[in-house]
This record gives C-alpha cells, sequence and structure tokens, in this order.
C-alpha cells in the first residue's frame, strides 16, 4: 500500500505508510479479525485497516468501522471505552503488549465479548503504530459468568486453592463468612481461615498419607477464624482436581455453629426426657402393632419397673407378659380398642389395672397418636401413668357425689337417680312406691346441749335403726342435717304399703344409746305416694315434705300422708312468700302505730309499730296470714329491719316537730335472737341513719322465743340494754316462763296477752292469772301493759288490780302515721266516761 486508510474508508497522505499487514486470506482463518492501530505524534488514534472477518464477527465492512473524537471505535460499548482508551495509551506509553478486551455493539445490535492483544512499534516520525488480533470470545466469557454468578449465589462458601494451598478464588459467600474482600483473600494460604489448631502442613496432604488431611472423605469439623478475630464452627468439605496439568483444591463450607447448637440442644433434651421418662410415675413406650397381628413393645422406659415389678428388657423382648397381668375381659378390650385405633388411625386412651411390684392393684392411664410404616406395621408412641391416687380420688369423689360423708347413707342425687329406676319398674308391674320424708325432733336440743359429736352419733343410731326397718331393695337417703328420705317399692296393695309405714315410723321412736348415756328419739314422717301424689321424684318429695310440715305442726313422732288439701295449702304458702317477697323489694309495707296509755293520768306514754301489707293483687293482707310465712321463710329479717328504719325515722320526725316524745315498740322474732348479730347491727344502723336517741326505741320478744334459748336471749337483752334500749316480753302467760330464768332477764316490761284480757271479768281463771302476771311484775319492779283493752269493765279491772298501762281499741285502734301525729299533736289523753275509739 502507497498511503494508508481512515477507520472512515478515505485515503489521505500521512508520510511513511506502516508496514503492509499480512494477506485477509491468512486472517480469514482466524475466528476474529485482524486490525492495525495508530497513534499519532498528536495522540490523535485511528485505525487505518481491518481485516475482512470484522464483517463475519460485527457485521460492519473494514471501511464502515469508525472512532470518535477521541479516538475510541463506535462499535466499543460503552461501558468498556475509558477502560480501553487507557490501555491504549499506557501501551502506547511503555511500547508494551496492549490487551485489548472489550464488548463490541454488532450491526444488528448484539453484544459480543471481544479478547485478543496488539503489539506496539514506534514510527520514525513519532508515532505510535499496533498490529492487532481479536477473537469472538463470546461464549467463553458468558460461560465465565455463569459460574461466577453460580459461585456468588451459591450459599455455601466455595474457595479454588492451588497446589500450594493458596487461595486462588472465593465466591461472595465465603467473603461474608470470613469477612474479607476478595483482594484480601487472593493468594493468600487457606491456613489464615483456620484457628491455630488447625493449621497443619499436612492439610492438603492425601488422606492415605496425614490423619489431619482435610482432602476426599466428606466433610470435616473445624474452627473457622474470621477477619474480626471471632470463631465459629466449621464444616470444610475438600475435594482435588487436576485441570492442565495443574493441582488444584475446591473447598466448599459452611458455618454450622447454630446446627451444632441445635445438636447440642437435641442432645441435653434427649438426655433431659430420658431424665423424666426415668422418673415419672410410669412409663414411656413404642408399641407396634405386625401386619401379623402381633403386639410388640419396641421401647419401654426405666418407669416400668416401679410400675410393674418388671424390666424394660422383659417386656421388650416378651411382650405378652404385659398383657398376662391383665384381667380377661380387661385384655381383650383393651386388644380390641387398639385394633380399632390402629383402623382409624386415631389416638387411643387406655386405662387398665394391673399388679404393681407390690401386688396391689394399681391403674394406667395413657394415651398414644399411631402412626403407620410404609411396611404396614401401626406405632404407638405414647405415655402410661400411674394414675392409681388419682382413681381412688375419682372414687371417693364419686362416692361423695352420691352419699352423706357422715352416715354414709345415699344423698338426693343418688336418691332421684335410684327412684327413676322404680319408677320405671312400678309401672311395668303395677305396684305402688311411697315416698318418705322423716325429721327427727330435738336433734337441735342434743347438739346444744350435749354437742355436735354426740348428736351425730344419735343421728347415726336412729339411721341405722331405720334402714334396718326398710326392705333390700328400698332406700334411705339424708338429705340435710336431720332430715331423710325414704323410698319404699315393691307393693301391690295400699293394705300392705301402710303396714310397712307404719312398722316404720314406729321404729324411728326409739332410744339410742352413746356411751354411757340413753337418748328418747323421735321423728315426724309425711308420705307421698305414687302414682296418686304425683309422677315425678320432684313432686312426690315436695309433696312428702308438705305432709311432714303438718305433722310437726301437730306436735312430736306424728304421721301425716299426703292430701290434696295439704298441696293447696303448700301452693297458697308458696305464693304468699313469693308476694311478700315483692312487697318488701317494692315498698308494699307500712308502719300503723297503737298507742299506749299510762291508767293514772291517761297520757299516751309510749306506742308500737305494726308492719302493715297492702297487696296490689290481694290488697290488705293480715298480719296473721303474712307473719308465719315470713318466719318460715326467713323474709322476717327483712320486715324487722324495715320497720326499724321506718319507726325510728318517724319518732325522730315527730319529736323534730315538737311532739311530745315517746318509745316506739317493734316487734322482733325468736329467729333473729338466734342471729342476734344482725339484729343489733340493724338497730346500731337505725338509730344512727335516724338520729334518734336509743331510749326513744323498745324491742318486744315473744314468752315463747325468750324462753327457747333464754341463755342466749338473756345476753342479748343485755346488750341491747347497754346500748339504751329497753326490752319487753310480749304475749307474756301464753308461754312457759321459769320465774327463775324471767327474774334474770334485764327487762322493763311484761305484755299481758290479749287473750287473758277478753274474759277477764267472766271467766274466774283468767282474772286469776292477770292478778298473778300483775303482782309478779310489781314484786320484779316491772311495768305491766295490758293488750286487747276493749271496754270500760275491762279498764276498770286492770285499774283495780294496779295494771301500769293499757293498749287497745278503747283507746285506739293501729294508726297509719298520718293519724298517730293527729293524735299526738291534738294531746289525747284516756277518759273512763268518755272512750276514745280511733
Amino acid at each position: 500500500m502507497t498511503g494508508s486508510f481512515t477507520a472512515g474508508g478515505q485515503s489521505e497522505e500521512r508520510g511513511p505508510a506502516p508496514a503492509a499487514p499480512p494477506s485477509d486470506g491468512f486472517f480469514a482463518c482466524l475466528p476474529g479479525f485482524a486490525f492495525l492501530r495508530r497513534q499519532s505524534p498528536e495522540g490523535a488514534i485511528d485505525y487505518p485497516w481491518f481485516s475482512d472477518g470484522v464483517e463475519t464477527v460485527l457485521g460492519f465492512a473494514p471501511r464502515a468501522m469508525g472512532v470518535n473524537a477521541r479516538g475510541c471505535l463506535h462499535v466499543i460499548h460503552w461501558a468498556d471505552r475509558e477502560a480501553h482508551l487507557d490501555e491504549v495509551r499506557r501501551s502506547a506509553a511503555t511500547l508494551t503488549r496492549c490487551q485489548d478486551e472489550f464488548r463490541a455493539i454488532t450491526a444488528g445490535g448484539e453484544v459480543r465479548w471481544l479478547r485478543g492483544t496488539s503489539l506496539p512499534r514506534r514510527e520514525p516520525d513519532g508515532s505510535v503504530v499496533w498490529s492487532g488480533v481479536v477473537i469472538d470470545a463470546t461464549h467463553e466469557r458468558r460461560a465465565e459468568l455463569r459460574l461466577d454468578m453460580l459461585m456468588d449465589h451459591a450459599e455455601d462458601s466455595i474457595l479454588i486453592l492451588d497446589a500450594q494451598g493458596r487461595i486462588d478464588s472465593a465466591n461472595a459467600a465465603a467473603r461474608r463468612l470470613f469477612g474479607y474482600p476478595a483482594e484480601a483473600l487472593l493468594g493468600r494460604p487457606l491456613t489464615m481461615l483456620l484457628a491455630p489448631a488447625h493449621r497443619h502442613p499436612e492439610l492438603l496432604d492425601s488422606a492415605g498419607l496425614s490423619n489431619v488431611s482435610i482432602v476426599g472423605g466428606g466433610p470435616r469439623d473445624l474452627t473457622g477464624l474470621r477477619r474480626d478475630g471471632t470463631t465459629f464452627a466449621l464444616e470444610l468439605s475438600t475435594s482435588e482436581v487436576r485441570l492442565d496439568g495443574q493441582r488444584l483444591f475446591v473447598g466448599i463450607g459452611r458455618d454450622v455453629t447454630r446446627r451444632r447448637q441445635t445438636e447440642a440442644a437435641l442432645r441435653e433434651t434427649e438426655q433431659r426426657l430420658r431424665a423424666i421418662a426415668a422418673n415419672m410415675p410410669g412409663m414411656v413406650f413404642q408399641r407396634v402393632l405386625w401386619p401379623d397381628g402381633r403386639v410388640e413393645f419396641s421401647y419401654v422406659s426405666e418407669g416400668c419397673r416401679s410400675v410393674l415389678g418388671l424390666e424394660p428388657a422383659e417386656l421388650v423382648g416378651e411382650s405378652g407378659r404385659f398383657f398376662a397381668l391383665m384381667q380377661d375381659e380387661e385384655r381383650l378390650a383393651f386388644l380390641a380398642g387398639l385394633a380399632r385405633a390402629s383402623r382409624l388411625m386415631e389416638p387411643f386412651d387406655e386405662e387398665v389395672s394391673v399388679p404393681g411390684p407390690d401386688r396391689r392393684r394399681r391403674w394406667l392411664r395413657g394415651s398414644s397418636r399411631p402412626t403407620r410404616r410404609e411396611d404396614g406395621a401401626v406405632v404407638w408412641d405414647g405415655v402410661m401413668l400411674d394414675v392409681t391416687d388419682r382413681k381412688l380420688a375419682e372414687q371417693r369423689l364419686s362416692f361423695l357425689a352420691y352419699h352423706d360423708p357422715m352416715t354414709r347413707l345415699p344423698n338426693r342425687a343418688a336418691f332421684l337417680k335410684r327412684f327413676e329406676t322404680a319408677r320405671d319398674e312400678a309401672r311395668r308391674q303395677s305396684s305402688l312406691l311411697a315416698v318418705v320424708s322423716l325429721g327427727l325432733d330435738r336433734l337441735g336440743v342434743i347438739n346444744a346441749t350435749m354437742g355436735h359429736v354426740i348428736g351425730d352419733q344419735v343421728l347415726m343410731g336412729v339411721a341405722d335403726l331405720v334402714r334396718a326397718a326398710i326392705n333390700a331393695n328400698d332406700m334411705m337417703a339424708r338429705v340435710s342435717g336431720d332430715h331423710f328420705l325414704l323410698l319404699l317399692t315393691g307393693y301391690d296393695n295400699r293394705r300392705t304399703l301402710e303396714e310397712a309405714l307404719d312398722r316404720l315410723h314406729a321404729r324411728a321412736q326409739t332410744t339410742v344409746s352413746v356411751g354411757d348415756q340413753d337418748f328418747d328419739v323421735s321423728a315426724a314422717v309425711g308420705v307421698a305416694l305414687f302414682p296418686r301424689d304425683g309422677e315425678d321424684a320432684e313432686t312426690l318429695i315436695r309433696n312428702a315434705d308438705a305432709a311432714l310440715q303438718r305433722a310437726k305442726a301437730q306436735g312430736t313422732a306424728s304421721f301425716q300422708m299426703f292430701t290434696k288439701e295439704l298441696s293447696t295449702r303448700a301452693r297458697k304458702t308458696l305464693s304468699m312468700q313469693n308476694r311478700l317477697r315483692r312487697a318488701v323489694d317494692h315498698g308494699e309495707l307500712s308502719a300503723h302505730y297503737q298507742p299506749q296509755v299510762d291508767l293514772i293520768d291517761g297520757t299516751v306514754v309510749g306506742m308500737e309499730a305494726l308492719v302493715r301489707w297492702s297487696s296490689p293483687e290481694l290488697g290488705p293482707v293480715s298480719p296473721a296470714d303474712f307473719i308465719p310465712v315470713a318466719e318460715e321463710s326467713g323474709l322476717i329479717d327483712a320486715i324487722c329491719e324495715f320497720m326499724l328504719t321506718t319507726s325510728t325515722r318517724q319518732a325522730r320526725a315527730w319529736q323534730q316537730e315538737g311532739l311530745a316524745a315517746v318509745p316506739v315498740a317493734v316487734n322482733v322474732s325468736g329467729r333473729q335472737f338466734q342471729y342476734a348479730r344482725r339484729l343489733i347491727a340493724a338497730c346500731e344502723k337505725a338509730l344512727a341513719e335516724s338520729g334518734l336517741d336509743s331510749r326513744w326505741l323498745e324491742l318486744e320478744l315473744t314468752e315463747s322465743s325468750a324462753m327457747r334459748d333464754a341463755d342466749n336471749a338473756i345476753a342479748v337483752v343485755q346488750r341491747l340494754k347497754d346500748m339504751g334500749i329497753g326490752c319487753a316480753i310480749d304475749d307474756f302467760g301464753t308461754g312457759y316462763s321459769s320465774l327463775s330464768v324471767l327474774k334474770r332477764f334485764p327487762i322493763q316490761k311484761l305484755k299481758i296477752d290479749r287473750s287473758f284480757v277478753m274474759d277477764v271479768t267472766t271467766d274466774p281463771n283468767d282474772a286469776a292469772i292477770v292478778d298473778a302476771i300483775i303482782a309478779m311484775a310489781k314484786a320484779l319492779k316491772l311495768k305491766v301493759v295490758a293488750e286487747g283493752v276493749e271496754r270500760q269493765e275491762h279498764l276498770d279491772f286492770l285499774r283495780g288490780l294496779g295494771c301500769d298501762q293499757i293498749q287497745g281499741y278503747i283507746f285506739s285502734r293501729p294508726l297509719p302515721a298520718a293519724s298517730m301525729r293527729d293524735l299526738l299533736a291534738r294531746g289525747c289523753r284516756l277518759s273512763t266516761t268518755d272512750p276514745i275509739i280511733g
């Protein structure tokens, strides 16, 4: 060539031409193309010549290959241009080989990797000319990139070592694991990544020549050393490979610290579980049901020794010994349940009783979940606990659920359960049943005088005697303190049943010996018959109890058959009780006041507060009807508290109006004296809330209530007296007072019952009684109030005997609060010739 070609293909004169390139025929055999590159003395770069292979590789004709203003080929990828120009200038400056490696963009827009070299020479004019060849390395480069990508995305660390154990390459995982950048690892020995204890010179020797070699034979447990000096558990697998006759090693490692910790924890857990299994009150087991029907234990914990008295090896070697411990029926049921669980693959809950080492019966209870193996065997892993103590406790609880712990008789729940069976049988046989409600008389007196220990023994003695009087198919149950229920069954006719009831009642009237003392005991009996008096247990029990209450009202040792009249009465009582409860809650009660008058000057010296009830449905209800119901149901406490609150507020209000201050008397029941704490608290509250001085409050207690438990009543009255509250005995003469007891009562008044006053002028006996009561009261320095005074002759008679005060219609009926206020405001007095009738 006489001239040169620029990259644009135009000829120009530039001084001496470079040496002619080899023929294109030679370069046509290359998988690439050849080129000439020239840099002028001024630094401009151009490409005077390309071989025809450039069109094969890049799709551009040699004359179409152009350069930019800086002398970089247009086909070079923009990201590689700066690096390529730097390499060209370096080669020009040093006249050393130029590494031509870059990405090029083909005419079709495809990216190809070109790799080659060019040799520079300086021309006489100062320019530098390179002769170079590049080949298409796209496939090789892509393979290298894929390998790099795979290595850098591998979870495990990968190290390539040379024959001397130096690191040739390391993937990203290895760099992260050891904390080094790539440049700090390359060329460094593998031992720098290991703890000093593992830095052996023979580390990469053949495994057959050194016992510390890590080459071949699977993973090795080592201790890795990070750049920051921390160590970790390293698992390293090292393999030797030959590449182009060179000996290389590939090491794959991972941080197994967490796995080692997990394995250690698992070992510790296994040891702990074995210790627990050995010490628990039972045994851990693995049971196998083979396809041929054999049942064996493949594992049994040490606990079987204490539970069964057998060694684990004995059960594993001979599983039949376990089943031999069971009773025949229990063993068959156990195996049937095991077979069912294997068919349905459901958990197997088992409970067996076996003889223990001490030959005492033990209960084992367990649960296991089945899994099926590939060979068809079913395996249960489970635990059987020794629940002997719990089982015995359950039996005791079951007994207590249906029995009275003291008498060991059945209780109400057992009675109801037995009744269902007896009723069905009676219907089939058309026979009679009797439900008997039996209550002991005066057991409370025995408890109070002799103590509950003696009282319990008396009760058990009576229970034994009564139980002995009934048939084997009959039943006796204790339902409360001194209350029993009996079920008499299998009677064909009414006559034989009544004879049995008579014998039972007679046997309940007996003498019981406790220690060296004899106690005469009696019982009241109420009876209801099936089917005449009811079809179900609750109805019959309720009717028998109603008959018992009627019997007790008639006196001790009474007997009462249930009648429709009792049912009607019971319903009325229950209805009255419900209505009365609503009356207390809804404010249907009120207080009326009946004045008490002094017989000397006729002035009002006191008043008795009397409860009144006006029902929206029933209208005014007599106290004689609802007070007994209140006593029986316990509502009397709420009624008394209502009266205390109402009467004290009213009395205080009248005093604040300037009316005459007179005491107000409130009736209390014997029940309240038995529970005196509530009574005292109610009095304190009423006085505190009303502001009434305690001297203006009196309490009246009936004679019979006072004498029922005289010592307790005396203590309560004394407590009230200490509070400044006066007490009187009401209805005196109707009870059985002892003078020796009466004189101990710190009371202020005796109130003569109206039953004696009504006939005092016509009945000598009543006159004598009233005379005696007044004389006795005078002797005891007590005030006497006569109740029920209605006629003038009564008044004259009482005044003649020296009676202090009277209360009755001759002066005033019980008045509502407004009328009583008017009476006090008018200052009314008693006149013997002109009585005031309210």
